[in-house]
């Protein structure tokens, strides 16, 4: 039975089970469906597993800086006082939240996917991503104080990640375990092949073991889509015809829609427009919210030569869009209108400047500087 414990314009916390002995805390990733009814992080695992949990819902992406959170976390711990172990958990900014705000819930022990140590600007300069979500943040943190054990699951190739999972073990010691080719998150890569539920369950019944961890990865990452998609993006430039079959590897074993409209992207690359438009189409009606998705069909309606229907396509995309996102849209209408007024020179000249700036501090700044005045 569902019990709420506390909501806000922003926040919704509610409790799933009352079995006593274990909960887990978690706290809801990055969203593009600002709406606090929907399940929460993990909620069907924690369910199937027969482990309480108490779910932290967000409507926005402001990385939990909130002025009700005190509030919200005292909730919390109101309640978990009643538990012998309390777990906090979460990916991505979920995970930043799992690990900042663990002891505040009366936990012992945090798990966090690629977790960020911090959005803050003043503290992360070099993070780039989310620039726009991050302009409409007023962060206010608390000095950083983790559990007493936390676990940072964490793809070493990925730079940011990597700095943040340095930042973090340098901060508390957190044993932090490298998941190599996992992407952001890494935890599709941790689902897909059990890993991750052995390792939850482990860390419940306290014989947590790293190395088997990544030992079970190794045996059974052929069943991944996700390590398939993650291995295709790392290769699509120089070698597109490998790129293109670990991508149709992805899609027999689940069609989602980032990797039907990476693979049509490809297919578009490579001038298979017939084949490539049924994916486009299945891609944005599988995941109607997926802006990349929405963008990979209004550049395939625009080599096709119908830049009226991209037009509208990227119209139809920015409806469904808020803050990084809603920006990564606007971006591409305004070179598309570039092109079709034939002022190509400035296009280029745009593109240029992107891909040089990408990942630079200036442009996290010209991001955060427009994303203030996105809706």
């Amino acid at each position: 039975m569902d019990q709420t414990l506390f909501r806000s314009d922003n926040l919704l916390v509610r409790r799933a089970g009352m079995r006593g002995g274990t909960v887990i805390v978690t706290f809801g990733s990055y969203t593009t469906e600002p709406i606090l009814d929907r399940p929460g992080f993990a909620e069907e695992f924690l369910h199937t597993a027969q482990i309480d949990a108490i779910h932290v819902i967000n409507r926005r992406n402001r990385w939990y800086q909130h002025p009700e959170r005190p509030a919200a976390l005292a909730a919390i711990a109101a309640v978990t006082g009643d538990y012998d172990r309390v777990i906090t958990y979460g990916s991505s900014m979920g995970g930043y939240a799992a690990l900042r705000y663990a002891l505040p819930c009366g936990a012992d022990t945090a798990i966090a996917l690629s977790p960020q140590f911090s959005a803050d600007p003043r503290i992360v300069p070099w993070e780039t991503r989310w620039q726009a979500d991050v302009a409409r943040t007023r962060f206010d943190e608390p000095a950083y104080h983790g559990a007493a054990h936390e676990y940072v699951f964490y793809d070493p190739r990925v730079r940011l990640d990597q700095r943040h999972a340095e930042m973090i073990a340098g901060a508390d010691g957190a044993t932090c375990i490298p998941i190599p080719f996992g992407g952001h998150p890494v935890g599709p890569l941790l689902v897909e092949t059990g890993a991750l539920q052995q390792a939850i369950r482990s860390i419940v019944a306290g014989d947590f073991d790293p190395a088997s961890v990544r030992a079970r990865i190794r045996r059974e990452r052929r069943r991944s889509q996700h390590q398939h998609f993650v291995l295709a993006r790392r290769c699509a430039a120089r070698r597109p015809q490998t790129a293109l079959r670990l991508l149709e590897r992805a899609a027999e074993i689940e069609p989602e829609s980032h990797i039907l409209s990476a693979q049509a992207a490809l297919l578009d690359d490579l001038g298979r427009f017939t084949e490539a438009a049924p994916l486009h189409h299945a891609a944005v009606t599988r995941t109607p919210g997926n802006a990349h998705a929405w963008a990979g069909l209004a550049r395939h309606r625009e080599l096709l030569g119908n830049t009226a229907a991209a037009a509208d396509t990227l119209r139809m995309a920015a409806q469904r869009q808020s803050g990084s996102m809603l920006l990564f849209v606007r971006a591409r209408q305004v070179r598309l209108w570039l092109r079709r007024h034939r002022l190509g020179v400035l296009d280029r000249w745009a593109g240029r400047a992107i891909a040089r700036s990408t990942g630079s501090r200036l442009h996290a700044y010209l991001l955060r500087t427009i994303g203030r005045y996105l809706r």
